[in-house]
């Protein structure tokens, strides 16, 4: 029987882990796979720790680590990498719901293709639109577009803004994809402690990029499987708030100066 793992970080996520937990408790039921949970709490200040707790006494393959302070998306994960006795390992944020076999059908392609490190399903949005959250490796020139650059710009270099989230691709065919969303990674376990888990020095934002990166010069493929969906309830913080984005900021300068600037 092949044995997954799943980590989930939290903070302050009273508004929305409930759906998540309810989903992942639903497909796992008379499953053919051994499973455990791992929910690492950032040190909330809300009432997500208290949901945490119960979903655990309800569910006795599921441990809830208290960090003791908000160590970051990455930090999170790492925790529950470094522990994961598995043969995949499921990185997914909060605001995830899964949908039907999403993780039998991951499990049994990634099974098939052992060159493959990490699979990315469909994400949609509630409604059940797409969300086109593949990306190319980031350039300068991408980030300023799709960040700060005026509503005229973005119309006139709209195919490019296209091609960053591979819409010139498309989304209905599997294909090698530079760097997936990390809000739901399905993974092979062995591949993520090789190249060490998440780069701890990203707080949020840029370190799905970076693990890609080094998922590809371990030799390895990252690959989205639409045969597979999760809805994705995306807050986009970065687009809302002055201080996440300029935590993104940050974030992208650490990016450049490990993996080098790309101006376009």
């Amino acid at each position: 029987m092949k044995k997954i793992s799943i980590s989930i970080v939290t903070y302050n996520s009273e508004h929305i882990i409930g759906a998540c937990l309810a989903s992942l408790a639903a497909h796992f039921e008379h499953r053919g796979y051994e499973k455990t949970i791992q929910l690492i709490d950032n040190r909330s200040q809300d009432g997500t720790v208290a949901i945490l707790r119960r979903f655990a006494e309800q569910n006795p393959q599921c441990q809830v680590i208290q960090n003791a302070c908000n160590a970051g998306f990455g930090r999170g994960h790492n925790v529950a990498i470094g522990q994961a006795d598995s043969d995949y390992h499921i990185i997914c944020n909060p605001d995830i719901v899964i949908n039907g076999q999403t993780i039998t059908a991951l499990a049994d392609y990634m099974g098939q293709h052992p060159d493959i490190a990490i699979l990315c399903p469909r994400l949609s949005n509630a409604d059940g639109s797409l969300q086109p959250n593949n990306h190319k490796l980031p350039t300068l020139l991408d980030l300023v577009l799709r960040r700060i650059a005026p509503a005229w710009l973005q119309r006139r270099l709209q195919k490019r803004m296209d091609a960053y989230i591979m819409l010139d691709v498309g989304y209905e065919n599997i294909c090698d994809v530079p760097f997936v969303s990390g809000a739901f990674m399905f993974c092979r376990t062995a591949v993520l402690k090789q190249v060490g888990g998440f780069d701890g020095r990203y707080f949020l934002y840029f370190e799905d990029a970076d693990l890609c990166r080094k998922i590809h010069g371990a030799g390895y493929r990252t690959v989205y499987y639409p045969d597979a969906s999760v809805v994705h309830l995306w807050e986009r913080a970065a687009h809302k708030s002055w201080r996440m984005a300029w935590v993104m900021s940050v974030n992208a300068l650490k990016y450049f100066n490990k993996w080098g600037y790309r101006l376009y």
